[in-house]
């Protein structure tokens, strides 16, 4: 943690939730359950609905109802220290031009940092810190959310809005918020996260839900798992297809907003796979004994788990 404050005052005391779905529900869950905050919890969502299950489940001490982004200026952001933005990439960056002015601190937790950053770049006036924090679910809304979401894992922190650096007194206020809720935090360049992204979440996500497609279209593993008393699916196939589950429109957003750097890591994923059919022809166990060795201890390196002697 950073600095006397992490032993004792939270960083942050009045703090505005824009966007309460399963990630933004699940940070008010958290705060709740952190000890020694004492704050104050403001949640905004779009719908009357919304404001009642969000009410139902006690998450904010007050919750407003505003269209965003479409109403993104009518909202009265005066009072707070910190706003955390829970929408998509595209409300962000389509609400910017209209944001009130706010004299605190904005953070996020989108998962693509280009086009966001380029958004804040054009509002200078507003003191922005990037965050990603690496969890989430391939379920949707309040309903899902949960307090423990955030603890024990990575949050990734920008470093830079545009040409310019973050304010380092306040990219140190954000990174302490994140670890009082326990995650990890590491330091990156927006250029640096969303090439890395595409390799470790965005790029896989494709490759999930393309391999979900590619089994329903043979027809006979589609009619015969249906017949079964059980889906004949194994454990694999359900480990590997488990996040093509999630929010189709999240997805698509993400897609768009990091699409030259996803294009790259599929295209480079389309060459691998014409040398492994290749290979595949040749029949050469011996071969195919070391590269799923390799492919191990890759596997084992990206994910920190420490090899078996």
């Amino acid at each position: 943690m950073t600095g006397d404050r992490a032993h004792n005052e939270f960083p942050f005391h009045n703090i505005l939730i824009l966007g309460m779905g399963m990630m933004g529900a699940s940070l008010a869950m958290a705060l709740r359950a952190v000890p020694g905050f004492n704050g104050h919890i403001h949640g905004v969502v779009r719908s009357a609905r919304s404001v009642e299950t969000i009410a139902g489940y006690g998450l904010a001490d007050e919750i407003f109802q505003c269209r965003v982004p479409e109403e993104i200026d009518r909202l009265d952001v005066s009072g707070y220290d910190l706003i955390v933005l829970g929408v998509p990439p595209h409300s962000i960056i389509e609400m910017l031009p209209r944001f009130p002015e706010f004299k605190g601190v904005i953070s996020d937790m989108s998962s693509t940092r280009r086009e966001v950053h380029q958004a804040f770049a054009a509002r200078p006036d507003l003191n922005f810190v990037g965050s990603h924090p690496m969890c989430g679910s391939e379920n949707q809304g309040p309903a899902h959310g949960f307090a423990d979401l955030f603890h024990n894992h990575l949050c990734l922190l920008l470093t830079d809005v545009g040409e310019r650096k973050v304010h380092v007194d306040s990219l140190e206020r954000v990174q302490e918020f994140w670890e009082r809720l326990q995650m990890r935090t590491f330091r990156l360049t927006v250029s640096q996260h969303d090439e890395i992204l595409a390799y470790l979440s965005h790029g896989p996500h494709v490759l999930s839900s393309l391999l979900a497609l590619w089994a329903d279209a043979h027809k006979l593993s589609n009619v015969s798992t249906h017949s079964a008393p059980l889906p004949i699916t194994g454990g694999g196939f359900k480990g590997m297809s488990r996040i093509a589950g999630s929010n189709p429109e999240m997805w698509t957003d993400i897609m768009f907003t990091n699409a030259d750097n996803i294009l790259h890591a599929l295209k480079q994923f389309r060459d691998m796979l014409d040398e492994v059919i290749l290979d595949f022809e040749r029949r050469d166990r011996a071969d195919w004994t070391n590269w799923f060795r390799r492919a191990r201890q890759a596997r084992n390196h990206l994910c920190g788990i420490e090899e078996e002697l």
